[in-house]
């Protein structure tokens, strides 16, 4: 029997895993989020280049002595189309980062998601392999009962070890249901889920530098870039609202007009215009606020990026310390364990309740040591999620 190997506690992956099945499977929730905002994109652009545009509108008049018509061209509102292709480009990257984002959430929950699908996995093997071994002892029972070689009671007992192994094994088996439910309604019902398994895991950054894992997270992080992107449209949107604050015209107006009294016909030309004096421009004021409003939750989230990023480092590095002390004092135990256990376990049914002490207590060590790997990748997974990137 060698049971040395089950008791090391498994090392999380240091290699960064990407798996592109999963990121598909999250891309096609997002599709009708895509939908959405690049309906509500396209109707903005339309929109604001309708309010651009030129602008035609005949505007005839009939008196009792004349009749004139007049052809009113409206002038674009923003003269400078660089500042509205700018403001435009600056709206879309912003929702395609906020949908990466989502996207993002998505996928670090799916990846949390098999921590526990792999722990629940391991458990459930180790139950099983519990069960096998038992199963020929529960016959040699039987037996040595009707040969009076075993009693009843020592009987029952070896029963309700059993029984107990049963409903552990069959609580595991209903976590791991829900689980795989839980998978299957992100990733679909054909999905390969232990395949994807084995790929969705990652490991604890090589370097552990705050200052390199912060500016990593600043540059990588999507809802972080998107804060970015919000206070550039906000002084783009300023420069336009000042270049509209001077001086402008608004239309021009060429006419023609029959007087039936005077019998003279005549051409005129009026236009209207703002001047770069008098009343300014109210949005100026409004978008500088929110300027400063968006550069101070730019820093604020910042620094609880920079926060989560301390704690973070900290109880990882506490954590794996933690489990390699308790693996160095623990192994040893566990091998002369099992060492003693392949000396005491000749067959006998009289050292039934020696075996099954020594057996339960090696159970339970390899149960804490999966609890303990899932507990490492879902820091590592914690710490991927504060950095915004698989890479």
């Amino acid at each position: 029997m060698r049971l040395k190997g089950l008791f090391f506690l498994l090392p999380v992956l240091s290699v960064w895993a990407t798996e592109p099945d999963l990121r598909e499977a999250i891309r096609v929730r997002s599709e009708s989020v895509l939908l959405e905002e690049s309906t509500a994109l396209e109707q903005a652009e339309a929109q604001a280049r309708t309010r651009s545009e030129y602008g035609l509108e005949l505007r005839p008049r009939v008196t009792e002595s004349s009749v004139g018509l007049a052809l009113r061209i409206y002038l674009p509102d923003r003269w400078n189309k660089d500042n509205l292709r700018n403001q435009l480009a600056w709206v879309t990257v912003s929702e395609q980062l906020r949908v990466a984002a989502l996207e993002w959430d998505d996928l670090m929950e799916v990846y949390r998601t098999f921590c526990t699908y792999r722990m629940l996995n391991k458990q459930q093997i180790l139950f099983e392999q519990e069960l096998r071994r038992l199963a020929p002892r529960l016959e040699e029972a039987d037996e040595s009962v009707e040969l009076r070689q075993f009693t009843a009671s020592d009987r029952a007992k070896l029963y309700s070890h059993a029984l107990n192994l049963q409903n552990d094994l069959g609580t595991v088996e209903e976590a791991l249901l829900e689980t795989r439910q839980q998978l299957r309604l992100i990733l679909g019902y054909d999905a390969d889920l232990d395949r994807l398994a084995a790929a969705a895991q990652v490991g604890v950054p090589a370097r552990m530098e705050i200052e390199i894992l912060l500016q990593q997270a600043l540059d990588r992080r999507a809802d972080y870039r998107q804060l970015g992107v919000h206070v550039q449209s906000i002084g783009v949107a300023e420069s336009i609202a000042r270049s509209e604050d001077g001086f402008r015209f608004k239309f021009i107006q060429p006419f023609y007009n029959v007087d039936y009294e005077g019998g003279g016909n005549s051409w005129g030309l009026s236009a209207a215009f703002v001047l770069p004096w008098g009343t300014r421009n109210p949005d100026i004021a409004v978008f500088k606020r929110q300027y400063a409003l968006s550069l101070a939750t730019m820093e604020l989230h910042r620094a609880k990026i920079e926060e989560r990023l301390r704690v973070l480092l900290k109880t990882a590095s506490e954590y794996f310390t933690q489990a390699d002390q308790r693996a160095q004092r623990v192994t040893p135990l566990l091998e002369q364990l099992a060492l003693d256990l392949e000396q005491i376990n000749t067959g006998r049914l009289e050292e039934l309740r020696e075996v099954l002490a020594i057996r339960e207590q090696l159970l339970d060590a390899a149960l804490q040591t999966t609890e303990s790997t899932y507990k490492q990748e879902r820091i590592a997974v914690d710490l991927v999620e504060e950095l915004g990137s698989l890479e």
